[in-house]
């Protein structure tokens, strides 16, 4: 009798240490992802990766969360509430260095790049106006406050060598700088978002338009985050027919360190034999890229090793 008692206990004791290891599996193989509001790009495509995820990879039960964007993903990652998040480039990196808003450094690993947006500088081909340089003097719009052509159009004024009082800093939304240019009120207007550009589109059909050229190795080297310099490709506009100067900036997933590479590589492979379903999503997951040793290296961001691993798999690394 007193056998079967002790092969008993042992029996739910080893019940009990089993249950208590599921119960922390299926802790482990739930992973999140942080997006945005609704209303923009992050949560469709965040939602569209984690049914992806979902439906190629087992065993893990994916999910993407309604947050308040870039800033908040970081410090969601920081504090473990999400193992994914997304954010602009320029926000990861100050969350990095423990720029505002942040207080101090956050650590993690880089992903992918989601999609992109383009600074660049427009103005009426007769201004005469050709390069950033130029604008000394000008009446230069550089966006509704706070939006984000007022830190990078000051930064890629300063880097060119059109420092603060050397120009009239005006701050308009981007129809009304559009419109402001086509009626002779405003010199030039820095314009932000996804190409081609709604407002820029607007002005080229009326008139014909100049994207301003500047130095990309100068605006690299200026202080702070580590911009880089594109290219809006000939023919985007109506009547445009060279290449035009752009600041690239891209929206990267960013990665909690604590996820395997394994599961990453998983992850990321699932994406990227996917993109019609993030297109399908929303208009910009055609944009979804691997970043390039050389990029990685410019941001100076530690990348996954899943996602390096697939990088090279695929020839991208």
């Amino acid at each position: 009798m007193e056998a079967f008692r002790r092969v008993s206990r042992n029996v739910r004791l080893v019940v009990m240490v089993a249950l208590l290891g599921s119960a922390t599996a299926l802790a482990q193989d739930f992973v999140s992802i942080g997006t945005a509001s609704p209303a923009g790009a992050y949560y469709p495509l965040g939602v569209a990766m984690a049914d992806i995820w979902n439906r190629n990879i087992d065993g893990v039960r994916f999910s993407a969360q309604e947050t308040g964007g870039g800033v908040a993903n970081m410090n969601m990652l920081a504090s473990g509430e999400i193992e994914l998040g997304i954010a602009n480039e320029n926000i990861a990196w100050d969350a990095s260095v423990a720029n505002e808003p942040f207080s101090q450094p956050i650590d993690f690993y880089g992903g992918w790049t989601m999609n992109a947006s383009y600074a660049l500088v427009v103005a009426a081909a007769n201004s005469g106006l050709r390069s950033v340089s130029d604008l000394a003097g000008k009446r230069v719009s550089l966006g509704a406050p706070g939006s984000s052509g007022n830190v990078l159009g000051q930064r890629l004024l300063e880097s060119q060598g059109v420092g603060e009082g050397q120009y009239t800093p005006v701050f308009l939304g981007w129809q009304e700088a559009a419109d402001a240019i086509a009626d002779g009120s405003l010199d030039a207007a820095v314009m932000v978002g996804g190409q081609p550009f709604p407002a820029v589109e607007s002005l080229a059909v009326r008139m014909p338009i100049v994207i301003l050229s500047f130095d990309g190795d100068r605006l690299s080297e200026s202080e702070g985050f580590p911009l880089v310099a594109d290219t809006i490709p000939a023919g985007t506009y109506t009547g445009f027919d060279e290449d035009g100067d752009a600041i690239l900036v891209r929206s990267i997933v960013y990665i909690n360190k604590d996820l395997s590479e394994d599961l990453v590589y998983e992850m990321v492979k699932a994406v990227f034999e996917n993109i019609p379903a993030l297109a399908a999503a929303h208009p910009s997951g055609d944009q979804a890229a691997l970043l390039s040793q050389e990029q990685a290296a410019q941001l100076d961001l530690e990348m996954h090793p899943g996602v390096v691993r697939y990088a090279q798999e695929v020839g991208a690394w």
